[in-house]
C-alpha cells in the first residue's frame, strides 16, 4: 500500500494537480482553503481523489466564517482571503467543509494511523514544531503508530515513543526556505518526505487576479517563490492574536 499524505493546501490548485500520482490512496491533513486562489476547484478535486480528508483551522473558518486565529505575520491574508473564499464558494462547498471531521482514525494492515490538522488535543490551532517537548503529551492521548499532522507548513518526521510523528509540510503553501511543494510518502511501513516543481506562475497569474491589494498580493506571492515567511510588512488585520499559522 502507498499512501501519499498532503496537508495546507491553500487553494494552490497548480501545486495539487502536480502531484505525483504515483499512489493507491491519498490523504489530507487539512487547510484546504484560504490564502490561495483557487479554493473551489481544490475542494472539488480533493473531494474527488482523498480517500481521508480532516478539517484545518482555515477550512472550519470558511465553512462557519469563524476566525482562523492566524499569527501576525497572516493574520491580516487570513482576514482578506477569507472574504474571499467565502464569496466564491457555494453553500455545497461550504456544506463540505462544514462536514470535515476534526480527526480522523483509520488502520492499514497492522499499522493504526490518527490525523489531526494540529494536534490530538487542539485540532486546528496549537502551533507544534519539530522539537516541542509537547508531543510526548499529544502522543499519550491518542492510541496509534503513526501521527499525521499538518498545520506548521514545515515537514519533518520523528518517533515519540512508539509513535511516528509525520508532518508532511504545505503542499500550496511551503515554509521550508524553498518554493517546492511538500507532501509525504507512507508505503508498506516507510515513511518518506518529498517535494516537487510546479508551474508557480500559474499560481502568481492567479493570485495577481483576485481581489486584493497589490501589497497583499505581493505578499501571497512571496511566499510562493521563496517559501518563507512573507518579507513585506502588512498591518495587522481584526482576527485574534495567538502562537498561529
Amino acid at each position: 500500500m502507498k499512501i501519499a499524505i498532503v496537508s495546507d493546501i491553500h487553494a494552490n490548485l497548480a501545486a495539487l494537480r502536480a502531484l505525483p500520482q504515483d499512489y493507491d490512496q491519498l490523504w489530507c491533513a487539512g487547510d484546504l482553503v484560504d490564502y490561495g486562489p483557487r479554493p473551489v476547484e481544490v475542494i472539488r478535486e480533493i473531494r474527488r481523489r482523498a480517500a481521508v480528508v480532516v478539517s484545518g483551522n482555515h477550512d472550519y473558518a470558511v465553512g462557519y466564517d469563524a476566525d482562523p486565529q492566524c499569527s501576525a505575520p497572516f493574520r491580516r491574508l487570513a482576514v482578506e482571503t477569507l472574504r474571499y473564499t467565502r464569496a466564491l464558494c457555494s453553500e455545497e462547498e461550504l456544506e463540505s467543509l462544514r462536514g470535515l471531521p476534526r480527526h480522523h482514525e483509520v488502520t492499514v494492515g497492522s499499522t493504526r494511523f490518527y490525523l489531526v490538522h494540529a494536534v490530538p488535543t487542539d485540532p486546528f490551532y496549537t502551533y507544534c514544531p519539530e522539537d516541542s517537548d509537547r508531543w510526548i503529551r499529544e502522543v499519550d492521548a491518542i492510541h496509534a503508530d503513526v501521527l499525521i499532522v499538518g498545520h506548521t507548513h514545515t515537514p519533518f518526521w520523528h518517533e515519540v515513543g512508539h509513535t511516528t510523528i509525520v508532518n508532511s509540510g504545505s503542499l500550496g503553501q511551503p515554509k521550508s526556505g524553498r518554493s517546492l511543494a511538500c507532501y509525504a510518502l507512507w508505503e508498506d511501513g516507510k515513511i518518506s518526505l518529498r517535494e516537487y516543481e510546479y508551474p508557480p506562475e500559474e499560481a502568481i497569474r492567479d493570485v495577481r487576479a483576485m481581489p486584493l491589494s497589490r501589497q497583499d498580493q505581493d505578499a501571497l506571492i512571496s511566499v510562493l517563490e521563496t517559501g518563507k515567511l512573507p518579507n513585506i510588512h502588512l498591518p495587522a488585520g481584526p482576527a485574534a492574536d495567538g502562537s498561529r499559522k
